[in-house]
């Protein structure tokens, strides 16, 4: 009794919850006052998703971007509250969104002006979710201490906690390089290594290196060798399958960088058929048009989109005609 109970509740609130969300889309403005309801009832987490999902579906509305911004800003978010801003100057120049950067860039300045503050200060934000604030507190504090191996640790654990997996191997390599012995480097690289897609023949071969360094046997080598093949043949599918999909979520966010790089990539590998469902999945979100404006604006190397293009009106001709 003590569980039905609530679910006759829940079940009975699902149609007016269905309703306000639908209503809460009607209009950027409406988004705005639904999201302010539930920062009002304490819930912050509510309100970055009403209005996350408001800017995927008005892409070019600056008003859901300024309150998802100075949303963000109140709950301490910097990093997150700059992403925004900066999309806001993207589209229009707004004074208040210049401002806001002026306010995040005075504390990133005041956090960065001493080693211990940084690292006190980034150790907070990382453990709190704030992965971007602590990023960019990390840049400014290296600009001024670029010595300093624990600022690069800092900067490559909030970046392998959001999972930017790359920008964290390549923190910790730095960190390394200035200090040797720095086991904590040392140890997240190998667990970046146990998830991320095979190395390349460069970084291959630096393993050799270090591996016949230490041990100077040739059985070393083989077994390089033979991991490596292992990891392409059995985690690089895995990889590819985990990034595939963290880019539609960011794509249905309406954050569509995320979404470019990866089919940008896959045009470079040649990997054709799951570039292909990409541009599927892209046709079933947005229209032809829609889509052909995403590549245009948010495609980095303009001699892939020619290509990209062909492929998208490929695969749109052939929703069409099994339509």
């Amino acid at each position: 009794m003590r569980i039905a109970g609530p679910l006759l509740i829940l079940l009975f609130a699902l149609p007016a919850l269905a309703e306000v969300d639908e209503a809460a889309f009607s209009s950027p403005r409406r988004a705005i006052i639904e999201a302010q309801k539930f920062v009002d009832d304490g819930n912050s987490k509510a309100a970055t998703e009403l209005l996350t999902s408001a800017a995927a579906k008005f892409p070019r509305d600056t008003s859901i971007m300024l309150a998802l911004g100075d949303q963000q800003f109140e709950l301490a978010r910097f990093g997150e509250a700059a992403s925004w801003y900066h999309r806001v100057l993207d589209i229009k120049d707004v004074e208040a969104a210049r401002t806001r950067l002026r306010e995040i860039d005075e504390k990133y300045e005041k956090w960065a002006s001493s080693v211990n503050i940084a690292v006190i200060t980034m150790q907070k934000n990382t453990d709190a979710g704030n992965f971007e604030t602590t990023i960019d507190i990390a840049d400014k504090a290296i600009a001024k201490f670029p010595e300093r191996a624990i600022l690069y640790n800092a900067k490559g654990e909030a970046q392998y906690r959001k999972g930017d997996l790359d920008a964290a191997e390549a923190s910790f390599r730095r960190s390394l390089q200035i200090d040797p012995f720095n086991a904590e480097a040392r140890k997240y690289i190998e667990d970046i290594r146990t998830t991320e897609q095979a190395q390349t023949s460069e970084e291959l071969a630096e393993w050799i290196s270090i591996a016949k360094d230490k041990v100077g046997d040739f059985i070393v080598t083989f077994l390089a060798l033979f991991a490596a093949f292992l990891v392409n043949s059995l985690i690089a599918p895995v990889v590819l399958r985990i990034k595939l999909n963290s880019a539609r979520r960011a794509f249905e966010r309406g954050q569509y960088d995320e979404f470019t790089d990866l089919i940008e990539g896959l045009l470079d590998e040649e990997n054709f058929a799951p570039l292909r469902n990409n541009f599927r999945f892209m046709l079933t979100h947005k229209s032809f048009d829609e889509s052909r404006e995403i590549l245009n604006k948010y495609v980095n190397t303009l001699e892939r989109l020619p290509t990209l293009m062909r492929i998208l009106e490929r695969e749109h001709e052939k929703l069409s005609e099994a339509s």
